[in-house]
């Protein structure tokens, strides 16, 4: 195998085939034998992309996946609508969300008692327009944050607020709700939402009309557990109501379509009606500072600026798999056009 780097960032850590050698057995064999290497550049770079092998199937992605990282498992508190792949165990669509649907960097579930480790991603059908995973470093968005910014995050913490609806009512006019709460939890069953809420150390209030709000008071940021650096981890740019319309300003500016175009203005306006008929606690998603005030739109714009400073993006290319530090390197979608099959794991 050989390696390389894709740019000065040293992120992703690219690993291809020597121009022989591209089976799977072999590919395995080779990281069984390199395992205490393997880590040692997983940690540095923050992901690693597996690009020119034959992993032709699910299960294949699955099995390289489980010699990266032999921890994967099925629980899942996002909010990303997700259907187990039929022939594996642990793999995933990466997500329901239809190809217009932008998903902000975000490093996985950063708002649970145990957040996944490590991520992992494959490309079963490659792309016909967009779509990419771009990845950033987590590590240098912190570093370079405006320090009054960061100061100010890292004193009050962050209150992160998602509100699930009955599962017997729907509303289509609510564009903001992902999911209902029984499918976050698998359950309709009241008391057994409540069990997990209290394993995960998620705070719950049932709302009237059968309706849930689940809380997280946590840190804006970690401490990464092996290296000890300061990461960025949490979903404001995700979450908070300014969010998406600052995330499709840039992304019409690296896709330059007409469709981002619209979405870019429409979503704006949606905010902003959502933002004024609705509270901050109310919203179906939202980052608030710990005690309960907002987050001025300036920090936003502030981060997501940094974010888009430090983004790599690589088209996908058929069978990539690529492996991602969840404790210091973002992940997120990019909207695309016609047919795209991703599929992601993940490991506690």
């Amino acid at each position: 195998m050989k390696q390389s780097f894709l740019n000065t960032q040293q992120l992703p850590l690219i690993i291809e085939p020597n121009g022989n050698g591209n089976s799977k057995p072999e590919l395995l064999l080779w990281l069984k034998n390199n395992k205490a290497e393997l880590d040692k550049s997983f940690l540095k770079n923050g992901a690693i992309l597996f690009r020119g092998f034959e992993i032709d199937t699910p299960k294949d992605f699955e099995d390289l996946a489980v010699q990266v990282d032999s921890r994967l498992e099925q629980s899942y508190y996002g909010t990303s609508p997700r259907n187990l792949v039929a022939g594996t165990k642990c793999v995933f669509t990466a997500s329901e969300l239809p190809g217009y649907y932008p998903i902000p960097q975000h490093c996985e579930m950063t708002y649970v008692k145990h957040p996944p480790v490590n991520i992992f991603f494959y490309c079963h059908v490659e792309p016909e327009y967009g779509g990419e995973s771009p990845i950033c470093n987590f590590r240098k968005v912190y570093a370079e944050m405006n320090p009054k910014i960061r100061n100010e995050f890292d004193t009050k913490g962050v209150l992160t607020v998602r509100n699930y609806s009955n599962p017997k009512k729907s509303s289509p006019f609510n564009l903001f709700e992902l999911k209902k709460w029984n499918q976050i939890f698998n359950t309709e069953d009241k008391a057994e939402v409540e069990k997990q809420c209290r394993e995960q150390e998620m705070d719950f209030e049932w709302m009237p009309g059968d309706n849930l709000r689940i809380t997280h008071r946590t840190p804006a940021t970690i401490k990464h557990p092996v290296s000890g650096e300061t990461v960025w981890y949490n979903h404001l740019q995700v979450f908070h109501p300014h969010g998406a319309d600052v995330e499709y300003s840039y992304i019409h500016t690296h896709q330059q379509r007409s469709k981002t175009f619209f979405w870019k203005h429409f979503l704006k306006v949606m905010v902003k009606l959502k933002s004024i008929t609705t509270q901050p606690i109310d919203q179906s998603m939202n980052v608030l500072f710990r005690d309960g005030s907002a987050v001025p739109n300036s920090y936003v714009e502030h981060i997501q600026e940094l974010i888009w400073k430090n983004l790599v993006i690589l088209p996908w290319k058929k069978n990539d798999v690529i492996a991602v530090d969840n404790f210091s390197t973002s992940h997120g979608r990019l909207p695309y056009e016609g047919k795209r099959e991703i599929l992601v794991c993940w490991s506690t």
